[in-house]
């Protein structure tokens, strides 16, 4: 009969022999995490080398404000005296809500410019053609100002926003084709931008020159 052992065989120094073996192991199994994450962002950022991402600002710019009248462009013509050159504007109401629109000129050549019709309602998503027409006069040029233009007009689209073209005119002796289609997209505005806090209701230092009858010359009203 063998004797009974007292103890469970186990000494302090294997003990710590295994809190250095499991205190090594995580260090390992930590350097190794490091590497594979180095590796994972390298070739993230090659990726997004190779895509050529844009490079510049933040994107911060601010741009103007929503009831600021939206450009539609510059065209311009070369008519003979008596001759007429025509704007097609298409405008889509791509509004939920019907809107009333209004065609008008102003600016110096404003009395020679012709609407096929002055206004229209426009129902959610419908579309219209309205032709424009600048009709030259045949025997009253007028003064040329400091750029040699004979005639300038700005082309107006009053609807859910207010957008504008301008049309210059240079006289000719012959005239060259001048029949021109502008789109004009009537949309709302209804997000609520972060930039718009920015913005004042503040009056312009200068006074805007007036015609007989109290009427702003190439104001919107």
């Amino acid at each position: 009969m063998k004797d009974c052992k007292t103890g469970n065989g186990c000494t302090d120094s294997g003990i710590e022999d295994g809190i250095r073996s499991l205190f090594h192991a995580q260090l390992l199994l930590g350097k190794e995490l490091v590497r594979l994450l180095g590796s994972a962002g390298s070739a993230a950022m090659d990726r997004a080398g190779a895509m050529r991402l844009p490079k510049g600002g933040c994107g911060c710019e601010i741009p103007e404000p929503c009831w600021m009248p939206l450009p539609l462009g510059e065209i311009s013509c070369q008519l003979a005296p008596g001759d007429k050159g025509t704007v097609c504007l298409v405008v889509t109401n791509h509004d939920f809500r019907p809107h009333s629109y209004q065609f008008v000129a102003s600016g110096k050549s404003a009395a020679n410019v012709s609407f096929s019709q002055a206004g229209a309602v426009l129902g959610p998503k419908e579309r219209i053609a309205v032709t424009a027409t600048f009709s030259v006069p045949r025997d009253n040029k007028g003064a040329e100002d400091c750029r040699c233009i004979d005639h300038e007009a700005l082309i107006w689209v009053r609807g859910c926003r207010n957008h504008y073209l301008r049309w210059s005119i240079d006289e000719v002796a012959k005239s060259k084709p001048c029949c021109h289609e502008v789109i004009v997209d009537d949309k709302p505005d209804y997000v609520l931008h972060w930039y718009d806090h920015f913005y004042i209701a503040r009056p312009c230092p200068g006074a805007p020159a007036r015609v007989p009858g109290g009427v702003a010359v190439g104001v919107v009203k």
